[in-house]
């Protein structure tokens, strides 16, 4: 029957990367798809990569690294080419790695994981954060407690039929050529898949960029894209210790919220005074402090600095989790 051979049709690509360091590169690019939702199983000479919209195999030879994509939905073909760019490109990126793919070719296709939101109303948590709730369809891919980032695409609020980012033969995001579109990532601070509810909790910076001019600005009925979600969420341990400034408050918040209820440990929260404390549901075992910097730009004090290095950690640190959430000069410090 035509209909029956269609359907299994598979739709395949390759591509062999010159890649004269690739056995530096190997383990963290393997275990950068891993988290996003893929399994990694070594066969022989080869990987294999199994996901929701196909399979891949990764083989490494001297100086090479060969990259096979089969799917037989012809609009994950990108997505999985994209899945394998992605991290390939990330972890080697001065590498300056030319990744040329050869077979069929399905052409722009949409992002899978996009969802199109629409504002529901906006509210102002403290004077430094302001929490928008979003609302959307099908959105059960970002109701996960290991996942707990997305990105966020903004579009102007004069626009009236919004152009969206696609994927392209090559693995790679296209964006729209008639308007730049600002993005930025930002933590799932609540979402109620039935109600086709995401809440967002927008840091508010005092050099103003994109996110918090539309921030402020948002209305109910303003469009935004949404994708992910990425980023590990807490992992179980006997011993966590969270830190950040109002940029990486969201990120704690949600995880002590969804702490086992014996959990052991800190959190630091810096921020700029004492107006942008909120209540915080935790365990009882978590000790919450908030660090006021009295004024100073987020990055300018050694506040998170000094109380993680305070912290009297457990003699076995891998039985600890620590995440952070800071500006780039604290973090490193």
């Amino acid at each position: 029957m035509p209909g029956s051979s269609s359907s299994r049709r598979l739709y395949k690509a390759a591509a062999v990367v010159d890649f004269p360091k690739v056995d530096q590169f190997l383990e963290p690019i393997l275990a950068s798809i891993a988290t996003h939702d893929m399994a990694v199983v070594q066969e022989d000479v080869f990987y294999r990569i199994a996901s929701a919209f196909g399979e891949a195999r990764l083989e490494v030879r001297p100086g090479e690294l060969l990259l096979f994509a089969e799917t037989s939905n012809r609009d994950a073909l990108n997505r999985l080419k994209h899945a394998l760019v992605g991290p390939i490109s990330f972890i080697a990126s001065r590498e300056k790695l030319e990744i040329e793919w050869l077979g069929d070719d399905t052409g722009l296709t949409p992002l899978e994981d996009l969802r199109v939101l629409r504002v529901s109303h906006a509210m102002q948590l403290t004077p430094r954060m302001r929490r928008i709730v979003f609302q959307g369809e099908n959105l059960a891919r970002f109701d996960r407690p290991d996942q707990l980032h997305c990105r966020l695409i903004f579009q102007p609020k004069e626009v009236t039929s919004p152009e969206w980012p696609a994927l392209d033969g090559r693995g790679h995001i296209v964006w729209p050529s008639q308007r730049k579109l600002d993005t930025r990532v930002y933590t799932i601070s609540a979402i109620d898949v039935e109600r086709g509810e995401i809440t967002i909790d927008f840091a508010l910076h005092d050099n103003a960029g994109p996110a918090t001019h539309w921030a402020l600005a948002a209305t109910a009925g303003d469009v935004i894209g949404i994708v992910g979600p990425a980023a590990g969420g807490p992992k179980h341990a006997e011993f966590y210790v969270l830190a950040g400034d109002e940029t990486g408050l969201p990120g704690i918040a949600r995880i002590l919220e969804q702490l086992d209820g014996k959990a052991r440990g800190v959190a630091f929260v810096e921020i700029h005074g004492p107006e942008e404390i909120q209540p915080l549901t935790r365990p009882t075992g978590i000790e919450l402090q908030w660090l006021d910097r009295k004024g100073a730009p987020p990055g300018t004090t050694m506040l998170l600095v000094d109380a993680v290095r305070s912290v009297d950690w457990p003699s076995d640190l891998g039985r600890s989790f620590f995440w952070g959430g800071c500006e780039h000069k604290a973090f490193r410090a």
